[in-house]
């Protein structure tokens, strides 16, 4: 960096957490991110879709080698902390209510962060069943944590053309 300052990244709690999630699914520690720059690419593309920040690789691995410099960044491996999990993010009804809305509306965890309607379908879906505001990327990011750690049920396979009966209301009536 010659001459230039860096800007310190301002990231909410709930961007914060996200991170987190994401360093621990992509497992990389940050030593290792510089000599897998794709891999970091991916982190922020994935981050940023999920929050509608534009953060660069190079800034969010900065941001966590501040924070685990000062020992305020999660650790990787079985000496690291798993304190920082999602399991303490809702309560156990909360998490009831999480499961529901991944069976009953059949999306993939996934889809709920790379759509800004099913976001918001997340979100306000959470909202009514629960009566708290949750940010949808906390929401999702939690979601594809679950179903990655076996929690949530296998969504029904999706039917095919030849499965959908009628396309069009005349072929019942006529």
């Amino acid at each position: 960096m010659s001459g230039m300052t860096r800007t310190k990244l301002q990231l909410k709690p709930e961007e914060d957490h996200l991170l987190r999630i994401l360093y621990k699914q992509f497992g990389i520690t940050t030593d290792n991110f510089p000599r897998l720059p794709d891999k970091l690419e991916e982190v922020s593309d994935t981050f940023n879709g999920l929050t509608g920040r534009a953060d660069t690789g190079p800034e969010l691995l900065h941001y966590m080698i501040t924070r685990r410099k000062s020992k305020q960044w999660v650790k990787l491996g079985r000496k690291g902390s798993q304190s920082h999990t999602d399991e303490h993010l809702f309560s156990k009804e909360d998490w009831k209510q999480v499961d529901a809305i991944y069976e009953e509306l059949q999306i993939p965890s996934d889809s709920f962060s790379l759509d800004g309607d099913l976001s918001k379908k997340l979100q306000d879906e959470f909202a009514r069943r629960t009566g708290t505001i949750v940010p949808a990327m906390v929401i999702s990011a939690a979601m594809v944590t679950r179903r990655k750690a076996g929690k949530l049920a296998t969504l029904k396979p999706k039917s095919n053309e030849a499965d959908l009966g009628f396309e069009d209301i005349d072929e019942v009536v006529g």
